[in-house]
């Protein structure tokens, strides 16, 4: 069982007594027997499957203890909602086994804070249902109520997630709360889920005002069967501080504060001026061709098991284009980004993006798209050594962030486009893919440049 399958009344605070000052006592007596799992160490070339099991299933015996003693409710404690730190800011202690297992007090204080973010969020939750409940009978009263409350609900749970990727599915669930407590029927309920915010949001891009604007007008036809007059349509645009005077005002709904999201580094202008400052032409003049039996991001790839296929299909697309030369360009990138995911467009973002539980930002302005049009220009250059040029492009798209979902595969797929213009496959491509690559200073920069240097040197050995 999973926290989107409990209902209001498995999670109400009223129903489910808590005591928040015995909470990391009570982690402590009821962790699984055996201890803590090791904390998770990268190796380069090593994976210790095993090992990442045993951590996965220490995590799945801690919420089941959990839930044991609390009841149900319990079940959200890695729903991956932030709490407070001491200075404000919001903090995410949990963020799966893998990388929040660390030393074995941490960890079950890490475990324990989780629990207390999740119960303050339904304690908020349980706040705002009176704030808005009952509604009005009134056909248009109830349409204007139904829209305020959504807003409002919406802005209040990204807040709470940090704005980061993880608050989608909390959305939808507490999206499905609502409508229980507001007396919709529950075979209703998924069908106006996704009324709501069925393939409107991509999870990893903080929503515009404009767009919840939209979700909640379409709850509020859905549930009510009024749409609004001509007059009385929303904004094209809002500031992020919804809601909107629309719904501070109505006296139906009342307005819940927002909970600000947490000052965070601009991660792209970090990256911009690293890419300045790294010594991009030391790298290691490798060059092709240099092609083994093993191709190894294809391999990488049909490991992935959900969206293998999709991958694939768009690695042939990047074959094809890097056999027919020409320059790395956002229309390719477009191109295969579709294939990945499946959809009919993927366009570049238009809004802000976060990552890593909301530590990274990646601000939009206007000249994003042609800024990252000119980095992208300058991954065929001859005259910078091609490791150097892998890395440089893998890191833009990290950084530019330019797709709503699935960077990281794009990133992948360009690299593999620059090596293979040049006659590279490389044979082995865990060390690149299954590690994160952080651009803070330039050395980490020039680091990822020596390992891919490394990968094609060890290519061009198996050929022989």
């Amino acid at each position: 069982m999973r926290f989107t399958e409990l209902t209001w009344a498995d999670v109400d605070p009223d129903r489910h007594p808590f005591d928040p000052d015995t909470v990391l006592d009570v982690v402590r007596a009821v962790a699984p027997a055996g201890g803590v799992p090791a904390p998770y160490r990268h190796e380069r070339g090593v994976f210790d499957a095993a090992a990442d099991r045993a951590r996965w299933d220490w995590q799945r015996a801690m919420g089941a203890a959990l839930v044991d003693h609390y009841g149900p409710w319990a079940l959200g404690w890695n729903a991956e909602i932030a709490g407070r730190a001491a200075d404000g800011a919001l903090v995410l202690r949990w963020s799966g086994a893998r990388d929040s297992i660390t030393t074995p007090e941490e960890t079950l204080a890490a475990v324990a804070g989780s629990l207390l973010d999740w119960r303050t969020f339904l304690e908020e939750v349980a706040e705002f249902l009176p704030r808005h409940l009952p509604l009005p009978a009134e056909p248009r009263a109830a349409a204007a109520a139904w829209e305020a409350a959504i807003t409002s609900l919406v802005a209040m749970v990204a807040a709470r997630s940090g704005a980061d990727e993880h608050w989608y599915p909390v959305c939808a669930q507490t999206l499905r709360w609502f409508l229980a407590v507001a007396g919709v029927p529950a075979a209703e309920h998924d069908a106006l889920i996704d009324v709501a915010i069925g393939g409107r949001y991509f999870s990893f891009v903080f929503p515009l005002g404009a767009e919840v604007a939209d979700v909640a007008e379409s709850v509020a036809a859905a549930v009510t069967g009024t749409t609004p007059a001509p007059d009385d349509l929303w904004p094209e645009t809002w500031p992020q501080d919804w809601p909107n005077w629309r719904g501070r005002h109505l006296p139906a709904a009342s307005h819940v504060p927002r909970v600000p999201a947490p000052v965070v580094v601009d991660a792209l202008a970090v990256w911009r001026r690293v890419r300045q400052q790294a010594r991009w032409e030391r790298a290691d003049r490798v060059t092709g061709p240099a092609r083994a039996a093993r191709d190894g991001i294809a391999e990488h790839f049909a490991k992935r098991g959900s969206g293998a296929a999709h991958l694939l299909a768009a690695l042939e697309l990047v074959r094809a284009d890097a056999a027919g030369g020409g320059p790395l360009t956002f229309a390719r990138l477009e191109t295969w980004q579709r294939e990945v995911l499946g959809v009919a467009a993927a366009r570049f973002r238009a809004v802000s993006a976060w990552a890593r539980a909301g530590a990274e930002h990646y601000p939009y302005r206007d000249d994003l798209p042609d800024s990252f049009a000119a980095c992208l220009a300058e991954a065929t250059d001859p005259a910078v050594p091609l490791p150097a040029r892998a890395a440089r492009v893998y890191l833009d798209i990290v950084h530019f962030h330019p797709f709503a979902d699935g960077n990281a595969r794009s990133a992948a797929l360009a690299v593999y486009f620059v090596l293979a213009r040049e006659g590279v496959v490389l044979s082995r491509a865990a060390p690149l893919l299954m590690t994160r690559w952080p651009a803070s200073v330039p050395g980490n920069a020039e680091g990822l440049a020596a390992v891919i240097a490394l990968l094609i040197r060890q290519t061009g050995r198996l050929q022989r």
